[in-house]
C-alpha cells in the first residue's frame, strides 16, 4: 500500500493507521471473547459493526463522532452568546442555517439518533440564552413555542440513504 500511495506522493500516518477486523466475522470472533467489534473513526463518524433491521444481516452501522457533537453544540453556543443582541429573527435565520448545514452532512442513514439530538441540544440552548434576553421568567416555554411556529427550525432528517 505504501508503494502504491508513493506514486502520487503520499504518505502513511503510521499513527493514524491501522489494520482491525471489521464485518460480520470481527463481530462474532469478538463476542466470543466477550468483547465488542472494534470502531473507527472517518470523516466526521464513528463506524461500527451492526446488523440490519431485521437482524439477519451485516450492516455498517455510523454515528456522528460524540466529540465533533459537543464541540459544534460549544461553537453554536458561543456564537449565540455573542450575537445574543441581534433581532430575533436574524438568530433564529442563522439558526435554522446553521442546522440545515448539519442536516446536510451528517443526515447520513443510521445517524437519526444523533442528528436529532443536535437539533434537540440547540433549541435547548436557543430557549437558554433567548430567555437571558429579558427580564428573569420573560421566555417561558409557551412562549418559546409559539416563537418556534412563527420562526420554525428544520427538522431533522436524512438526507442521504446509504443502503
Amino acid at each position: 500500500m505504501e508503494e502504491r500511495l508513493n506514486l502520487f506522493a503520499l504518505d502513511i500516518a503510521p499513527e493514524k493507521t491501522k489494520i482491525l477486523a471489521f464485518g460480520p466475522q470481527a463481530r462474532q470472533w469478538a463476542k466470543q471473547h466477550g468483547r465488542k467489534a472494534e470502531t473507527f473513526d472517518f470523516l466526521g463518524f464513528t463506524h461500527f459493526c451492526s446488523t440490519s433491521r431485521n437482524g439477519k444481516y451485516f450492516v455498517m452501522g455510523r454515528k456522528t463522532i460524540s466529540k465533533r457533537l459537543t464541540a459544534k453544540l460549544k461553537v453554536y453556543k458561543q456564537w449565540l452568546r455573542s450575537n445574543r443582541t441581534l433581532p430575533t429573527a436574524q438568530i433564529m435565520q442563522a439558526t435554522a442555517a446553521k442546522l440545515q448545514g448539519h442536516f446536510g452532512y451528517y443526515g447520513i442513514s443510521g445517524n437519526s439518533h444523533s442528528i436529532h439530538s443536535f437539533a434537540y441540544e440547540v433549541e435547548r440552548i436557543l430557549f437558554k440564552w433567548l430567555g437571558r434576553r429579558g427580564k428573569r421568567g420573560s421566555l417561558t416555554t409557551e412562549k418559546f413555542k409559539l416563537l418556534l411556529q412563527r420562526f420554525p427550525l428544520p427538522t431533522p432528517r436524512i438526507m442521504v440513504n446509504l443502503w
